[in-house]
């Protein structure tokens, strides 16, 4: 589908795509899977109640309701939930596996015949699994064609693995799942997960969370799948030169280590990560991904704590290794796994853990499971009705590095034009910068939603509706790459009625082989009403 738009002639418009089940209100709205490839979920989730997530099919443009959360507090405003695609179901791996079978071991809730080798009747393909192979050091990544029901599914695979599976190797099932905050009186089931694999629901930890959820909340996730726009999930935010499995449309890419010690490991000194400035990456995560000398230190991750600047940048880790890679073992630098919040008119940066390890920098930690409100250090302002958080993984840095995957923007609050950004590299709790200048500044008003869009248009933008009673969907774009805010295509539709929160907008990655399209959903204010709008230039 070559794209022949012509900037300034062609006219950009928006679509009605379907009339939802429920009318806008306080604390509705849509959510979505960030990867860049086909192996993203092909739904976008919309909550529309604490008994109803929904979610509609963007391959058919279908909508149904997939599941009850059984969310806690009063649903209004300060709900939010947000797409999280790793770390979710993990297990053992059996004998009797093959090249092209995976038997597991590891009892998840009970899987249906082949419900893992189709994500939901789009006709694209089944999930992705990920094989750490402990014995033959490597991970490999395969698209799942089949599967036997019940609780320890075995698992036939698109392509053969370079190895064979044996008792002690593990499996990661890169299905994702939905996290969900309720509003009102922070109780059990206000933090909930829905992972979309098996098909089931956790309470999650709401220590450290405000006691009352209120006024508007925004959940950004960074998490290791989550790449630059010209790279694949499985390769992190800095492309190697090494092929660490020949699956793939370019083969699955790492950074080579030069040295290794108990804490530390050396990078490359031409090419990868052999232009690094120093620190650039602190706070990220390395995950080692290849190693056929010491085979069983495949698929460690560990946060760096600090790095020299290139050629052959050491990076310091917050925690030993369990076991230490050989010299020559292959890496990549991921996001570190963290969901960020900011919610009910707090100065306060709400950072959660969802791997399966504690997390540390060596300084700071966020055990399994748990909420900080210390490790990225403190806001320079409260939050309130139209607070967003724009990340900025899906750009390649400029040449003089003045734009990095570390910084997060944070837009306050209602009638307010003030953006903040956190660097989460620049110190070892990061750094804030108060109301940084940007080119188009505006007023962000109660009511104002948006999302990023990082697998097209250079992952620079973020894209905003901005509430105006009785005018025009407001539309504009913030480039995180160069701090420009700019209007965008506006629908046709009057926005009516009183300022009502949360995220009535999300993005949408349509991939056609190398192609990649940016397509955003958005609900209309109090309305049914959802369009959708292809970014075409």
């Amino acid at each position: 589908m070559p794209n022949n738009w012509v900037n300034g002639l062609d006219l950009p418009m928006w679509r009605p795509l379907i009339g939802t089940r429920a009318a806008h209100s306080a604390g509705i709205g849509l959510c979505s899977d960030k990867r860049n490839d086909r192996s993203r979920n092909p739904f976008v989730y919309w909550l529309s109640s604490n008994s109803a997530l929904n979610r509609i099919n963007m391959i058919s443009k279908g909508e149904h309701t997939n599941v009850n959360p059984v969310l806690g507090g009063t649903f209004g405003a300060g709900v939010t939930h947000e797409y999280v695609p790793s770390r979710q179901l993990e297990g053992n791996i059996t004998t009797g596996s093959t090249t092209e079978k995976i038997v597991t071991s590891t009892a998840i809730t009970s899987i249906g015949l082949n419900m893992l080798a189709n994500r939901g009747g789009s006709g694209e393909l089944g999930l992705k699994i990920r094989i750490i192979g402990k014995s033959a050091g490597k991970i490999e990544e395969r698209w799942i064609v089949g599967n036997t029901a019940g609780t320890t599914p075995s698992i036939w695979l698109d392509t053969p693995l370079s190895f064979t599976p044996t008792t002690g190797d593990t499996y990661e099932l890169l299905a994702g799942s939905v996290y969900m905050l309720g509003a009102g009186t922070t109780v059990s089931t206000s933090f909930r997960s829905f992972e979309t694999g098996a098909n089931t629901l956790t309470s999650l930890s709401i220590t450290n969370l405000p006691t009352t959820v209120s006024t508007d909340s925004y959940m950004v996730v960074l998490d290791e799948q989550y790449v630059p726009y010209n790279v694949e999930p499985w390769c992190g935010m800095v492309l190697g030169t090494y092929q660490y499995d020949p699956s793939g449309s370019t083969g699955r890419l790492a950074l080579s280590a030069t040295a290794i010690w108990a804490s530390s490991i050396t990078g490359q000194a031409t090419g990868g990560d052999a232009t690094l400035l120093a620190n650039e990456y602190r706070n990220f995560q390395i995950r080692v991904v290849a190693d056929l000398t010491n085979k069983t230190a495949v698929g460690q991750r560990r946060i760096i704590t600090s790095h020299t600047a290139w050629p052959s940048a050491v990076y310091t880790l917050g925690s030993a290794w369990t076991v230490t890679p050989s010299a020559t073992a292959k890496f990549v630098i991921e996001n570190p796994n963290v969901i960020l919040l900011r919610s009910s008119a707090t100065s306060t940066l709400y950072v959660y853990n969802y791997n399966k390890e504690t997390l540390t920098n060596g300084t700071n930690s966020i055990l399994t499971n748990a909420w900080s409100t210390t490790y990225f250090g403190t806001p320079s302002g409260a939050v309130g009705g139209g607070c967003m958080i724009m990340p900025s993984f899906g750009i390649q840095p400029d040449k003089g590095r003045n734009s990095r995957h570390s910084f997060v923007y944070f837009v306050r609050w209602g009638a307010t034009s003030t953006i903040d950004v956190l660097d989460i590299a620049w110190a070892i709790a990061g750094t804030w910068t108060a109301g940084i200048v940007y080119d188009g500044a505006n007023t962000i008003t109660t009511g104002a939603c948006g999302d990023y869009a990082p697998a097209d248009q250079e992952g620079r933008f973020f894209y905003i509706n901005n509430y105006s009673a009785s005018v025009l969907h407001q539309m504009f774009r913030f480039d995180v790459q160069n701090r420009v805010l700019s209007p965008y295509t506006p629908t046709e539709e009057l926005q009516s009625g009183t300022a009502t929160v949360w995220a009535r907008l999300a993005t949408f990655t349509a991939v056609k082989w190398s192609e990649k399209y940016t397509v955003i959903l958005h609900q209309m204010h109090l309305s049914q009403k959802i369009y959708e709008h292809v970014t075409l230039f």
